[in-house]
C-alpha cells in the first residue's frame, strides 16, 4: 500500500516510523527541518554542552505510556530521561507576594510554599473537579467561564490564578480562558497537595525525532516540500506538493495544522465536512527565547520554580528555568506581550499554539474518527482536544491500527505497551 503522510511532527513520524517497515511510505514537509513544535538548542552551560528545548520541554512519562514505548523503541535511552519535579509560583507584575507557590519536593520546607486559603481552595477545587469531569466524561461544550461563574471566588486575584496557566500555554488572554473547554483546561491542574512529576530527555526532543526519522527508513522524508492539494484518482489519490511534483497514493494521512490541511483540501470533492471542521481550529503564535540571565524569574530566589508565570493585565507569560531539572541557570521565556527583553539572546523560536475552544473540541472529535474503509485521515493535535507528545503518538497509533493491524512495530508496541 501506497501511503502519503503531509507533515513531519511528531504524530506524522511517528505514523510513518510504524508502517514504513510494510507499506511505500512518502512524507511531506514544508519546512526544512522535522519535529513540529520540537525544537532543541544545543548551548554552552557550566562549561559543557546543554541541550534545551525552545518548543515541547518536557514529557509526564508515568503518564506516557504510548511515548514511554515509542521512544525506547527508537533508541531514547532510560539514562537519557530526567525525571524532575515541576514546581510551579504565579505572580502578578509588581506584586512581591505570589498568588500560588507550590512545593518543590514532598519534603519541601525552604520555600513559601501555598497550603491553605482562599487560592490554595479554589486550585483544589479545580484539580479536583477535573478529575471528575474526565472520569465521568463530561461534555466538552462546557466553558471555564460556565464553571467559574458558578463558583463564589473570592476575589479577582484568585480568578487570575486559575486562568493564568492555561492563557500561558495556549498563547490567549486571561479573558479568553473563559471561552475555552473546562475539561481541556482542566488536564493541565494538578492537585495542590502533591507535587506533579514530570520528565526531561537530556539529549533534547529532538533526539526522539532522530530516532523516529532513522527508524522511518526506507520511507522518503521530503524537508522544504509542502503539500499543495489532495486530489482523488482514481481509486486513490495524487498528493501535489510545492514543487508542483505529484506523488500517488493509495491512503493520505494529514498530520498538519488545521489551516494548512484546509488548504489542501480546497478542491475535493466531498471533503465538504472535514473542511468545516478543519475551519474551527484557532491558534495564537507563541515566541520563546532562550537566555542566561534571570529575566521574568521572581525578585525572591526562595520562590524559583521549574514553571515561573507571571500575570500583567490580562496576558501571563512563563518563564522555564532548568535549574531543578538540568541543574544549570539556564531560562526558556515566552516573549510575545513583556516590557523589556532578556539581556542576551541565545536563541529564539515561534510556534502555533492551539485554542480548545467547544467548538474546536468537538471539531477534533470529528476529525478523529476513524470508519471502516476510510482512505484519508487525519492524526495530531487536529484530532486530539489536549495538545501532547503522548495525544500526538496515539493519534498515530489509531492511525496505523486502521491501516495495518498487522504490522509488526504495531504488534510490538500492542503487545509491550
Amino acid at each position: 500500500m501506497r501511503v502519503g503522510i503531509a507533515g513531519g511532527g511528531i504524530a506524522g513520524l511517528t505514523l510513518a516510523w510504524l508502517l514504513s517497515e510494510s507499506h511505500e511510505v512518502v512524507l511531506l514537509e514544508e519546512r526544512p527541518r522535522l519535529g513540529g513544535n520540537v525544537k532543541s538548542v544545543l548551548t554552552a552551560a557550566d562549561g559543557g554542552p546543554c541541550a534545551i528545548d525552545l518548543g515541547v520541554r518536557e514529557t509526564p512519562v508515568e503518564v506516557s505510556p504510548v511515548w514511554r514505548h515509542i521512544a525506547a523503541a527508537v533508541g531514547v535511552s532510560a539514562g537519557d530521561l530526567v525525571a524532575t519535579t515541576a514546581s510551579r509560583v504565579v505572580l502578578r507584575k509588581h506584586e512581591r507576594s505570589p498568588l500560588w507557590v507550590s512545593a518543590a519536593d514532598p519534603t519541601d520546607t525552604a520555600r513559601p510554599v501555598t497550603t491553605g486559603g482562599p487560592a490554595y481552595r479554589a486550585m483544589a477545587r479545580f484539580a479536583d473537579e477535573s478529575a471528575r469531569w474526565e472520569t465521568e466524561g463530561m461534555s466538552w461544550d462546557v466553558t471555564v467561564g460556565d464553571v467559574l461563574d458558578s463558583w463564589p471566588l473570592p476575589s479577582t486575584a484568585v480568578r487570575h490564578l486559575l486562568c493564568a496557566l492555561p492563557a500561558s500555554l495556549h498563547g490567549c488572554t486571561t479573558d479568553e480562558v473563559r471561552s475555552l473547554s473546562a475539561r481541556a483546561v482542566g488536564t493541565t491542574f494538578t492537585p495542590p497537595h502533591t507535587v506533579p512529576r514530570t520528565t526531561y530527555l537530556r539529549s533534547g526532543n529532538s533526539s526522539l525525532v532522530h530516532g523516529l526519522a532513522a527508524g522511518a527508513r526506507p520511507a522518503r522524508l521530503l524537508l522544504g516540500t509542502g503539500l499543495r492539494a489532495v486530489r482523488r484518482a482514481g481509486e486513490g489519490f495524487e498528493l501535489v506538493d510545492s514543487a508542483g511534483a505529484v506523488h500517488a497514493t493509495d491512503v493520505v494521512a494529514l498530520a498538519l495544522p488545521a489551516d494548512h490541511a484546509l488548504a489542501a483540501l480546497s478542491g475535493l470533492a466531498g471533503a465538504g465536512a472535514w473542511r468545516t471542521a478543519l475551519k474551527a481550529v484557532e491558534y495564537r503564535e507563541v515566541t520563546y527565547v532562550l537566555h542566561h540571565d534571570p529575566y521574568g524569574m521572581p525578585e525572591n530566589r526562595r520562590t524559583w520554580s521549574a514553571g515561573n508565570t507571571t500575570v500583567d493585565g490580562n496576558r501571563s507569560e512563563t518563564t522555564t528555568w532548568y535549574g531543578p531539572s538540568l541543574g544549570v541557570d539556564l531560562f526558556v521565556s515566552q516573549l510575545d506581550h513583556r516590557a523589556g527583553r532578556p539581556r542576551e539572546e541565545l536563541a529564539r523560536s515561534s510556534f502555533r499554539a492551539t485554542l480548545p475552544t467547544p467548538q474546536a473540541c468537538r471539531a477534533r472529535q470529528r476529525l478523529g474518527a476513524i470508519h471502516e474503509g476510510q482512505r484519508l485521515l487525519f492524526l495530531g493535535h487536529c484530532t486530539t482536544p489536549v495538545e501532547t507528545q503522548e495525544a500526538a503518538m496515539a493519534s498515530a497509533v489509531a492511525v496505523a491500527q486502521h491501516l495495518t493491524p498487522c504490522g509488526k512495530r504495531l504488534r510490538d508496541y500492542l503487545e509491550g505497551g
